[in-house]
């Protein structure tokens, strides 16, 4: 009898248990979804400069540009066009250039995922060609690059409504002209121009400045600290 007493005192515990458990379970509320800021500045794809890349952030432009390719550790080179035209229309992107390849002949790679679409006609898009950087470090956008074909004409009436009258110039050697708007240090630049086959393209180039400064002085912080931590490892040593 004790013993039957007991294994029946045995289960009710361990019924009272799993009610417990299945009681907290019940009242265990879904995981909220983070709420994202709307994006600031100049956008593409709903992508700003406080944005943050995401594996949802890349399923969702996939949905929009099809299938992608992945870069990690990339060199960022700022320049368009020919070498000396952000040197002579741009002065500040010539120098941060500068800074993002010190090393002259030397590849300076940049703890960045680069994701690129070859294939965005397919759904679409007036785009051959979109290539958007994103730093690791913060996962903020750094520079977003985009070609069009002949339809790029339509984009600009987009952007124009949405920025705003731009500031242009001609083109000296060939027949093309830029269009730019400025917000503090970060640029849009939209150059339009002909291919060898007379047909018109659009370069659609935003230029997260501010993004791309505070990435430069992160990757200092770290060579100093990288510095530091080899001196004393050498004084150690002798």
């Amino acid at each position: 009898m004790k013993e039957n007493r007991r294994s029946f005192q045995a289960v009710l515990w361990i019924i009272g248990v799993l009610g417990v458990l299945a009681l907290g379970c019940s009242n265990e509320k879904p995981a909220s979804k983070t709420k994202t800021d709307p994006p600031q500045g100049f956008t593409f794809f709903d992508l700003g400069a406080n944005s943050k890349y995401s594996r949802s952030v890349r399923d969702n432009l996939g949905e929009k540009l099809g299938s992608d390719s992945v870069s990690q550790k990339n060199t960022i080179d700022l320049s368009i066009h020919d070498q000396g035209f952000l040197e002579k229309h741009f002065p500040a992107l010539a120098d941060l250039n500068r800074q993002l390849n010190r090393s002259a002949g030397q590849r300076v790679e940049h703890n960045t995922t680069k994701l690129m679409y070859r294939y965005a006609r397919a759904k679409n898009t007036p785009f051959l060609y979109v290539e958007l950087f994103f730093s690791d470090t913060t996962l903020k956008p750094l520079l977003f690059r985009i070609e069009a074909g002949p339809d790029g004409n339509a984009i600009m009436e987009t952007i124009r409504k949405k920025y705003g009258s731009p500031k242009e110039f001609q083109w000296e050697q060939k027949e093309g002209r830029t269009q730019y708007w400025e917000e503090g240090d970060n640029v849009f630049i939209v150059s339009s121009y002909k291919n060898r086959r007379d047909i018109p393209e659009y370069l659609f180039c935003i230029y997260y400045v501010d993004n791309l400064k505070e990435m430069l002085t992160e990757e200092e912080a770290r060579r100093k600290a990288e510095d530091v931590r080899i001196r004393k490892a050498g004084e150690s040593a002798f």
